[in-house]
C-alpha cells in the first residue's frame, strides 16, 4: 500500500513553464509511482492541464506574498494532518517553511538552490536574513535533497549540515519534450522572419528574475557590441516571462527579438544555432542548460551559470566576455 506525501509547492505547475516548475512537475511524476501524492499550492491556471494521479489542494492566490508565512496554508496542512498522521510532507523551495515549523512539523525539503548564496552573489543587502532563515530551515529538516554535488558542498561548507541528511536528485529532463528534432525548424526560422545566412543565437528564461536582469544587462553592454565588431549576420532571440524588469521594453536592436513566454522553447532550441548562458549570479544547476544539451546545441555559459555542471563537446564555460563572444560566433557557424 503506498504512503502518502504532502508535497507544498509555491508554483503552479500544471503545466510547467519553466526549469523550477519542470523540476517539480517531473520529480511529482516519479513520486506517484510510491506515493499517494497531495499537492498543495496556488489555485491554477488551468485546471484541464493537469495530468497526473494526484489530489490537488488550492490553497493562496499564485501571487509571490501569499507565499511565505499563509493562515491558510496552515489551517490546510493542521486539517490534513490531522486525517493522515503518518504522512511525509515534502517542501518545493524553502520559503513556505515557517508554516511548518508554527505546526512543529519536520519535512523533506527539495532545495534548487543554494538561496543564501543567490542572494549574496546578487549583492542583496538581505541575503544575511535569508542565510539565518536556510540555517534553521535546513536543521530542522528530516532531510535535504539539493541538485548537484557542488550544492552539497556548499550546504556542508555554509550550513553546517551533516553530509549523511543530504540526498543529490539531479534536475531531470523530460526527454519526450527535449530532444533532437529539426521539423519545425523552417517554421521557426519564417516566424522570426530570419534571413537563410541569418544564425540564430538564443537566450532563454525567466527574465524578471535577478540573474536574467543581470544577464540582459551583459547582453546589451558587452554581447550585442562584441557581435557587430565581429560583422558576423545574426539574430539574438530572447525567449521567456517577463521583461526584464523595463530593459526589454527599452531594447531596440535590429539583431534583437524578443518573442516573450513561448508555448514550445523545445522548438526554438532545436531551431537556434548556439544557446548563451552569460549568467552573473545565481544558483543551482540550469534547467536551460541540460534541456539545451538534450536538444543536441551546443552551449556557452559562464561558470556560475553552469554551476553543477562540467564542459564537454557541447558546453563550453568562459567567464572573460570577449572570449565569450569569440566562443558564441565560432560555435554558430
Amino acid at each position: 500500500m503506498k504512503k502518502t506525501m504532502i508535497l507544498i509547492s509555491p508554483h503552479d505547475v500544471f503545466p510547467p513553464r519553466d526549469g523550477g516548475e519542470r523540476r517539480i512537475y517531473l520529480l511529482i511524476k516519479e513520486l506517484v509511482k510510491s506515493y499517494n501524492i497531495i499537492y498543495v499550492g496556488p489555485v491554477l491556471t488551468n485546471k484541464n492541464s493537469v495530468d497526473l494521479p494526484i489530489e490537488i489542494v488550492e490553497v493562496f492566490p499564485n501571487k509571490a506574498k501569499y507565499k511565505t508565512f499563509n493562515i491558510t496554508l496552515i489551517k490546510t496542512l493542521r486539517d490534513m494532518l490531522n486525517k493522515y498522521p503518518d504522512a511525509e510532507i515534502r517542501l518545493e523551495f524553502p520559503w513556505q517553511g515557517i508554516n511548518l515549523l508554527l505546526l512543529g512539523k519536520r519535512f523533506i525539503l527539495d532545495e534548487h538552490n543554494v538561496e543564501f548564496l543567490r542572494f549574496k552573489r546578487a549583492g542583496l543587502k538581505q541575503w544575511l536574513i535569508v542565510y539565518i532563515y536556510e540555517f534553521i530551515i535546513c536543521h530542522l529538516s528530516n532531510r535535504i535533497i539539493c541538485v548537484s554535488e557542488t550544492d552539497k558542498i556548499y550546504f556542508i561548507k555554509y550550513l553546517k549540515l551533516d553530509p549523511a541528511k543530504i540526498e543529490i536528485i539531479e534536475n531531470p529532463v523530460d526527454t519526450s519534450i527535449f530532444y533532437q528534432d529539426s521539423k519545425n525548424n523552417g517554421k521557426i526560422r519564417q516566424e522570426l522572419g530570419l534571413k537563410d545566412s541569418e544564425k540564430f543565437i538564443l537566450y532563454f528564461g525567466h527574465m524578471d528574475n535577478h540573474p536574467s536582469v543581470e544577464a540582459l544587462g551583459v547582453i546589451i553592454n558587452n554581447i550585442l557590441p562584441g557581435l557587430e565588431k565581429r560583422k558576423v549576420s545574426y539574430k539574438l532571440i530572447i525567449c521567456g516571462k517577463g521583461n526584464g524588469r523595463g530593459l526589454l521594453k527599452s531594447l531596440n536592436h535590429k539583431n534583437v527579438i524578443f518573442k516573450g513566454l513561448v508555448d514550445r522553447i523545445q522548438d526554438y532550441i532545436n531551431a537556434s544555432d548556439v544557446v548563451i548562458v552569460p549568467l552573473k549570479s545565481g544558483s543551482g544547476t540550469r534547467m536551460k542548460i541540460l534541456e539545451s544539451l538534450a536538444c543536441g546545441k551546443r552551449v556557452i555559459s559562464t561558470t556560475i551559470g553552469a554551476e553543477g555542471l562540467k564542459e564537454n563537446k557541447l558546453l563550453e564555460i568562459e567567464d572573460d566576455w570577449e572570449r565569450f563572444i569569440d566562443l558564441t560566433v565560432r560555435r554558430m557557424l
